[in-house]
């Protein structure tokens, strides 16, 4: 990779004071660049955020390569026949496990209302179920912070295991990461939307098992089928202005052949399979300032990919880099 061009990623980093905490750069399953930044250091877990309901879709790949779950067509209120549900009408009987992966339920769900009044509401599940229905599903984007729930405790009745304790035997244990926890709603079900916390190192290896086909030490963790249907553009978001053109099963299409697991205030997991690229920003940002280390990503990070050489070849560019590391501390 280009040193010269990582090293103006860090200048513009420290010229633009993006908050960052940290970021990481690996190409080829090696390390080129591992920085934390403040008081930041890599032992730290952060709040991810919605990165969490990436590792939810990856859970639900496992349940169904496992048969606990059918196939991402099966309907959702399956799964609830003994709730009371309100609104229950045929659009909302006629969602899928796959409407729920891909943000295209129809629920009449707004994250910047619903997600305090889910929490208060002490139920995932019942609030999320009960909303009206505001299109049929599979027909229209609408970002939902509250799916996930739905799928969290529909893992736990396929499963009879709790999200947790099932990440621990089939994703997070066969990847070797233990310092993983995940908040719970007050009903005591995990929280799919944004509940986890883990370290940059940790969401690193997530980028990794993507870019792998699902396969890690040997182990086909995740299955290739599950991998490439989930990198797939399943909806168009429609979002102008924010360089995303598609979105997977809980992950975004962005330019340049990148894909994000991206989660609230500048979390990022973004990978580049063409270029077996796995870029991970932690950050503490406001507002539209949210793409910031997206942008460095894109004007930098990217065109610094030049050859197969994963580690900076002049020494005289890889001391500029190291300097502009060094700078931010």
């Amino acid at each position: 990779m280009d040193s010269e061009l990582l090293a103006q990623a860090a200048e513009q980093i420290g010229s633009k004071q993006i908050n960052l905490h940290s970021m990481i750069v690996i190409r080829h399953g090696k390390v080129v660049v591992e920085k934390y930044f403040g008081s930041f250091t890599g032992d730290q877990t952060v709040q991810v955020y919605s990165v969490t309901k990436g590792v939810v879709g990856a859970l639900i790949g496992i349940a169904i390569a496992q048969g606990s779950i059918d196939s991402v067509n099966k309907k959702v209120l399956d799964y609830f026949p003994n709730l009371t549900i309100d609104n229950n009408d045929a659009n909302k009987q006629a969602i899928t496990i796959e409407n729920l992966l891909t943000m295209s339920s129809g629920f009449a769900w707004s994250d910047d209302t619903d997600i305090d009044k889910m929490m208060r509401s002490g139920s995932q599940v019942q609030y999320v179920l009960d909303l009206p229905m505001a299109a049929a599903p599979g027909k229209k984007f609408n970002y939902d912070t509250g799916a996930p729930g739905l799928l969290c405790a529909i893992l736990q009745k396929a499963t009879g295991m709790s999200p947790t304790d099932f990440a621990s035997a089939y994703l997070f244990g066969p990847l070797g990461l233990t310092d993983i926890s995940w908040g719970k709603d007050s009903s005591g079900l995990e929280i799919g939307g944004y509940g986890i916390t883990m370290s940059p190192r940790d969401m690193a290896v997530l980028g990794q098992l993507y870019l792998r086909g699902g396969e890690w030490n040997g182990k086909q963790v995740l299955p290739a089928s599950w991998v490439k249907s989930s990198l797939e553009s399943h909806i168009d978001p429609m979002l102008q202005g924010q360089k995303r053109s598609g979105y997977g099963y809980f992950l975004w299409l962005q330019t340049q052949g990148a894909i994000s697991f991206h989660g609230a205030f500048g979390q990022y997991i973004t990978m580049v399979p063409a270029q077996d690229l796995v870029v991970v920003f932690t950050a503490d940002l406001t507002g539209e300032n949210f793409q910031q280390p997206y942008d460095v990503f894109e004007s930098y990070i990217l065109p610094a990919v030049k050859s197969n050489d994963p580690l900076p070849a002049n020494p005289a560019a890889a001391a500029k880099l190291e300097a502009a590391l060094k700078a931010l501390q």
